[in-house]
């Protein structure tokens, strides 16, 4: 059977007697009601609760959250509360029901005695906009209907972030999750890798509510997922608790070693991200708006990349470029050069389209001095939708490892979001390291 029982007993719609059995299988619950036989699927379900026995019968109620589309002009596709509640005959018959339903929901045997997975959630409230708390107040009903217990604790800075990941007791923590943006994914993946257990801390499963100003590996999880941009899906999935692999890159430079997650950027990009800080009052505007003032400007920085190509990167035969023994080398003026870990940069800039969380590579885009203006903003305006590989002075590369040497004095590097050194950096790729909820 490709679905087979994995446990019944009697179980009932609330109020009416249970004088039937109720179906429990991997993909469904079902029960009898006024005679026809009901069903709901268990992808949609969270967890189940004990109601107070008020009645005569004991009680339980499972929580799930099916997608529905709710407008009715202009539609939109969310998950919604739903909950049923049953009786039970007595109750031991209703703990039966609780174990076997929650247990059923995390992939193991319907009558072990198995803790609730416990989270240690991190709100950085000082994050994007900071409206990381509030965001975390919308998703809280969720977390409360599910199988699950958690502490939440805000931090306030970098160091905040890292010193507590750093200290976390792993034989409590079943999973990380992280309550704002990108910088704050970078500070908990460097108190992870700064522990002296941390091959087997690295592996202990992060997800991430979108809290921040770019909520890049939030929306490529969410992408990979099917499911949309929302704070509510990605409480979803972290409590559903899928996982999947994720590669990490080892970042050198000035002999600090330290790990990057999402990206690295130099010239045009980076200098857009760091010099429009100072116009945030404008929110999201300030990224377009400095863009464009930067496109009239066209600054070039010269500079020496260098890269051992992915066994899938397919290099053009008309690259010129030198070579030292595995390593392509290109020394030239660059306007900018972007290296992707993630598909998605932010929620709304689809970088490398062809990048995914666990193959091998990082995704290196660069346009070269000689690049027009109107060719470099067509290139920019299609970064929302992923059109923008197919322009002809867009060069695409993946790679396992690259070194980047400026060769201009001044300049801005940034790595997942934030300013390092402006000197010679090294990225190399390790694979499937780290792990996120998915």
């Amino acid at each position: 059977m490709e679905n087979p029982i994995i446990f019944a007993s009697q179980l009932a719609i609330s109020p009416e007697k249970p004088e039937q059995f109720g179906i429990l299988t991997h993909e469904s619950l079902s029960w009898w009601q006024q005679g026809k036989q009901q069903y709901l699927a268990l992808k949609d379900v969270v967890g189940v609760s004990l109601v107070k026995q008020k009645a005569e019968l004991p009680g339980l109620v499972v929580h799930a959250y099916p997608i529905v589309t709710t407008g009715y002009i202009f539609k939109k596709q969310q998950r919604v509360l739903k909950e049923y509640y049953f009786t039970c005959p007595n109750l031991e018959v209703r703990s039966q029901w609780q174990r076997a339903i929650n247990n059923t929901l995390v992939g193991q045997p319907p009558d072990l005695n198995i803790p609730p997975r416990h989270l240690q959630i991190i709100i950085n409230p000082i994050s994007g906009k900071g409206q990381a708390p509030r965001i975390f107040q919308q998703v809280l009903p969720l977390l409360d209907r599910s199988n699950l217990t958690y502490t939440v604790t805000e931090t306030l800075s970098a160091a905040d972030t890292k010193n507590l990941v750093a200290k976390l007791n792993l034989a409590d923590t079943d999973g990380i999750v992280i309550v704002g943006g990108d910088g704050t994914i970078h500070d908990a993946i460097a108190g992870l890798m700064s522990r002296s257990d941390r091959d087997l801390a690295i592996k202990i499963p992060l997800g991430v509510i979108p809290g921040g100003t770019g909520n890049g590996l939030c929306k490529t999880i969410l992408e990979l997922s099917a499911t949309s941009y929302d704070p509510l899906d990605a409480a979803f999935l972290i409590v559903k608790g899928k996982q999947q692999s994720f590669d990490l890159a080892a970042v050198k430079q000035n002999n600090q070693d330290y790990y990057s997650f999402l990206s690295l950027a130099w010239g045009l990009i980076s200098d857009v991200d760091i010099e429009s800080e100072k116009f945030k009052f404008l929110g999201s505007l300030r990224f377009d708006l400095y863009a464009l003032m930067l496109i009239c400007l066209l600054r070039t920085y010269k500079g020496k990349f260098a890269f051992i190509p992915h066994p899938n990167c397919q290099l053009s035969p008309d690259l010129k470029t030198a070579r030292q023994g595995k390593w392509h080398i290109i020394e030239d003026e660059f306007i900018f050069l972007w290296a992707m870990n993630t598909p998605w940069a932010a929620h709304d800039m689809n970088v490398a389209p062809y990048a995914q969380l666990n193959d091998g590579a990082m995704d290196v885009l660069l346009m070269r001095k000689g690049t027009s203006r109107l060719e470099l903003l067509k290139a920019l305006m299609r970064l929302g939708k992923g059109k923008h590989l197919s322009l002809p002075h867009m060069e695409y590369y993946q790679v396992r490892s690259f070194r980047l040497e400026p060769l201009t004095k001044k300049g801005i590097l940034v790595v997942d979001g934030e300013a390092v050194d402006y000197a010679p950096i090294e990225m190399t790729v390790i694979p499937n390291l780290a792990s996120v909820n998915c």
